[in-house]
């Protein structure tokens, strides 16, 4: 697998495995941001003995799996089962919704969806979209808890997107949370961040089809608490 850092956040005895590199290519991806270029062949990557191991010392009555999405592999494919059965914790998995893991052992799926019009979504991420709302459905019949987020981006995933984005939702089931996120600026992209007002515009959009609808702007992660069980030195080149 391609899992770089574990974090553990001990007020609520959580425990974030991030995955880096992605199935994805989304061209306003933050996570590029942050890592920059990455010199894969120094990066220590762990496989699932290792994350049991390092899990073990303070283990976790929560996990998220998150972050990049990995290519599909049968570790992956395991991972939610043998978290949930070693350490009897809840599974939320955080995901595009391209390559979904067996269902065994998720408590909670978040699924985030860039666009529902093929082409549009084809341009951002590099990928068809059609392979993530099939999944996006097969969790929606799963009876495991599912909320959704998009990216409200001006000029790139317009109003008019998130309100598709809204109704496919509504169609697999209406009750879904969904949260509308307002852009976060990216270096060197011609996108602006819509304010407050805008997004707030949009999630009522959205709330037209969907019962629960909430929304926020974007801002970076604050580590003010976590602590990490284990990361690697990623070095820019």
């Amino acid at each position: 697998m391609n899992i770089h850092r574990i974090t553990y956040n001990p007020g609520i005895k959580s425990c974030s495995l991030y995955f880096i590199g992605c199935n994805f290519k989304c061209m306003c991806c933050y996570w590029k941001q942050i890592y920059g270029k990455v010199n894969f062949r120094e990066l220590k990557l762990l496989n699932i003995t290792e994350v049991l191991d390092i899990l073990e010392p303070v283990k976790p009555e929560n996990i998220y799996i998150l972050s990049g999405d990995p290519v599909e592999n049968e570790e992956f494919n395991q991972l939610p089962a043998v978290l949930s059965g070693k350490f009897g914790c809840k599974i939320r998995l955080n995901t595009n919704g391209y390559i979904m893991p067996s269902m065994e052992g998720i408590t909670n799926i978040s699924m985030s969806i860039k666009a529902v019009t093929e082409e549009l979504h084809e341009k951002y991420t590099g990928r068809s979209v059609r392979q993530c709302l099939n999944n996006f459905k097969m969790a929606g019949k799963s009876g495991i808890e599912l909320s959704s987020s998009s990216v409200y981006i001006p000029g790139l995933i317009e109003k008019e997107e998130i309100e598709k984005i809204a109704r496919f939702i509504a169609t697999v089931d209406e009750n879904i949370p969904y949260r509308v996120i307002g852009y976060m600026k990216v270096k060197g992209l011609p996108f602006r961040e819509p304010d407050y007002h805008e997004v707030e515009e949009v999630s009522h959009i959205a709330g037209k089809y969907l019962k629960n609808v909430i929304f926020s702007r974007s801002s970076g992660e604050d580590y003010s608490n976590i602590k990490d069980l284990f990361t690697n030195n990623l070095r820019k080149v």
